[in-house]
């Protein structure tokens, strides 16, 4: 009896320890990548900005190792090898943080006066994310300066990055033109704000939320193209990995359930954009089946994060 509990044990041990990411013999290499936690900073001549940057290794291990820092346009701003970022003249740059194959990136704005622009946010109402075939909403934009302050009467230019599954107009006025998934931004004297992702016609989306102290941001749509299913993911989708990261359609968030009457959708193994052919997976699986996108630690059953799909 003792020997099959100490079997147990190690086997729980293995499991747990995949999801935490510890476990160096077993887990799959899913590359390595750095992260930082601004994407964008903005600044003013003759400022300096500490950034931080997090190097995890082929296993997804934080480690700690050297990184390489670089200026794009170092005489805008530029970066010591401790990541201190000095505003030197007014512009854009980016400021990339580097270790092997791996890198990561800030949107550097400088500006030299108060009336300069130094930020643009962009919102959709009530956060919406989702359009109908020729639904129309307006977007909102707070544009501001180095103080936070806000500056008004700035012309502003509105991007739609394709225009055949969304067009925007100079007001702001987002429609839904045909299936798929589309991100759209403003800029304003050449400073862009944040990106927001929208999927449009026969489709339901969310934003990821994370559970357990783990990483999932992003957004995730559930879409009919073409008569097929399929699910995408933006490309700012973020998660922790570990030893086993599926993702599942389910009805529920626990872990349990969602391994046990949730729908297998695939194994992941790297952040950004991504499309699944739910159809190829199962044919009967319809719009309106699972309430969730769930992003899993299978051999443990821990979820990581879910996506509300509305």
């Amino acid at each position: 009896m003792k020997s099959i509990q100490l079997v147990l044990g190690f086997s729980m041990c293995v499991a747990l320890t995949g999801c935490i990411g510890v476990d160096y013999v077993d887990d799959p290499i899913i590359g390595e990548r750095i992260e930082i936690e601004q994407k964008q900073v903005a600044m003013q001549v003759g400022e300096m900005s500490q950034t931080q940057a997090i190097y995890y290794d082929q296993y997804g291990i934080q480690q700690d190792v050297e990184i390489t820092w670089t200026s794009s346009v170092p005489a805008i701003a530029a970066v010591n090898q401790q990541g201190l970022i000095s505003a030197l003249s007014g512009g854009q740059t980016t400021i990339i943080a580097t270790h092997k194959t791996a890198q990561s990136q800030v949107a550097v704005n400088v500006v030299i006066g108060v009336d300069q622009v130094a930020s643009v946010v962009i919102a959709s109402p009530g956060n919406q994310t989702t359009l109908k075939l020729n639904e129309m909403i307006t977007l909102t934009s707070m544009v501001k300066n180095i103080n936070g302050d806000l500056l008004n009467e700035r012309s502003i230019a509105w991007v739609s990055e394709d225009t055949s599954i969304a067009s925007v107009t100079d007001q702001g006025v987002l429609t839904g033109i045909g299936p798929g998934m589309v991100d759209v931004y403003a800029t304003v004297e050449g400073i862009k704000s944040n990106v927001l992702a929208f999927s449009s016609g026969d489709a339901r989306s969310g934003m990821f939320v994370a559970t357990g102290g783990y990483k999932a941001s992003g957004t995730a749509s559930l879409s009919v193209v073409n008569g097929k299913l399929k699910l995408e993911f933006s490309d700012t989708f973020e998660t922790s990995f570990a030893l086993g990261t599926f993702i599942y359609l389910a009805n529920s968030t626990n872990g349990s359930n969602v391994r046990s009457s949730g729908l297998e959708v695939g194994q992941i193994t790297t952040n950004g954009a991504k499309t699944f052919d739910i159809t190829a997976i199962n044919p009967t699986a319809g719009l309106f089946d699972y309430k969730y996108v769930i992003i899993l630690c299978k051999p443990a059953t821990l979820t990581f994060g879910y996506a509300e799909l509305k």
